[in-house]
């Protein structure tokens, strides 16, 4: 019997085996080191503190695969892509979101929410510090789904690999508002379709970021 499991196991392929099981660590790691602190101590800064590490862990936590499987960045999805292509995908599913970020706004209560940093919206210092480090998590988040699970799954799994990724995407957005939460799944689909369209992870990082932006901004003006 155990040689029957053996089998089996060999008859995988490794590469993906090895991203399954490594993303998930990596998942399961950063919930437990979430609750910790090391750069800020105050109460609301702890949030801060959590974006950076954590965006350091999902940008620096795929690069021994790199080498291991000894891939190229563009094979996770870490160049610019067909650039023109999604450039003008971006500009118009930005305008999408905005409309929709405009009429969730209007009638449910997800402008008490945002921004998720309460004292961005106390002043210019504040809001410009909390979106440079929301950039670069961001950056970070899209890589870790929409480069290395992404495109590292694509492989094996073809275009299913958008499937693959959205599951534990939709599933680190637990703490989120259930609307949102719900709609991650979505929004996991669409940015899956959208990074293995231009070939890059960087359309989605761009979009991510630029809704986020906008949902901060409608929180402090509504």
């Amino acid at each position: 019997m155990i040689r029957q499991y053996i089998k089996e196991i060999k008859q995988l392929d490794l590469e993906t085996v090895i991203i399954v099981i490594y993303s998930t660590f990596v998942l399961l790691f950063g919930i437990y080191l979430r609750r910790m602190h090391f750069i800020f101590s105050t109460r609301e800064e702890i949030f801060l503190d959590r974006l950076i590490i954590m965006g350091i862990l999902y940008g620096i936590s795929p690069l021994p695969l790199f080498f291991l499987f000894k891939r190229k960045p563009r094979d996770y999805g870490v160049s610019l892509g067909r650039v023109r292509q999604w450039l003008r995908e971006v500009a118009v599913f930005y305008l999408i979101m905005v409309f929709i970020l405009l009429v969730v706004f209007k009638f449910t209560g997800m402008k008490d929410y945002y921004p998720l940093y309460r004292k961005a919206a106390r002043g210019m210092n504040y809001f410009l510090l909390y979106q440079g480090i929301q950039l670069f998590h961001m950056f970070t988040w899209e890589f870790f789904f929409r480069g290395f699970m992404l495109f590292g799954l694509e492989k094996k799994f073809g275009k299913a690999s958008i499937l693959v990724q959205t599951i534990p995407f939709a599933i680190m957005h637990y703490r989120k508002k259930p609307l949102e939460a719900y709609g991650s799944i979505f929004a996991g689909i669409f940015l899956g379709i959208l990074g293995l369209r231009s070939r890059s992870f960087l359309p989605c990082a761009l979009l991510h970021f630029l809704v986020a932006l906008s949902a901060d901004l409608l929180g402090i003006v509504f």
